[in-house]
């Protein structure tokens, strides 16, 4: 005679709740992950930007003219810039000229002028 709990229990047992994931879902920080590597890269190359106007920055307030305009000519060489004639004659002639006065002065305008020049690039 057949055994009624064995032929008879599937057909009355509910069925299996559904089984949760294998694994953990890591979508979501993963594209956190992404979204934030791209956030620090765009951040660096921003820095990275505005670099040379920090400089310049602080070549207009150095204590020495001479040794500020030998950093600034360094300082348009590295960047690629031909600044115009007028200018680049007034940074020799800091550079190299008679020491003057106003030294302090003609360092703060050329780095203006090379401030506006580098945010036109």
């Amino acid at each position: 005679m057949p055994d009624p709990q064995r032929d008879i229990a599937p057909i009355i047992e509910p069925a299996a709740p559904p089984l949760p994931p294998a694994g953990a879902d890591t979508t979501l920080a993963i594209a956190l992950g992404a979204g934030g590597l791209l956030l620090a890269i765009w951040l660096y190359r921003l820095w990275r930007r505005r670099a040379p106007l920090r400089a310049l920055r602080r070549l207009a307030q150095a204590s020495d003219p001479i040794a500020g305009a030998n950093a600034l000519a360094a300082l348009m060489a590295s960047q690629g810039i031909a600044p115009p004639a007028f200018w680049q004659e007034e940074l020799e002639l800091l550079r190299f000229g008679p020491p003057g006065e106003d030294a302090d002065a003609i360092l703060a305008r050329l780095c203006q002028g090379a401030e506006s020049m580098l945010r036109v690039r």
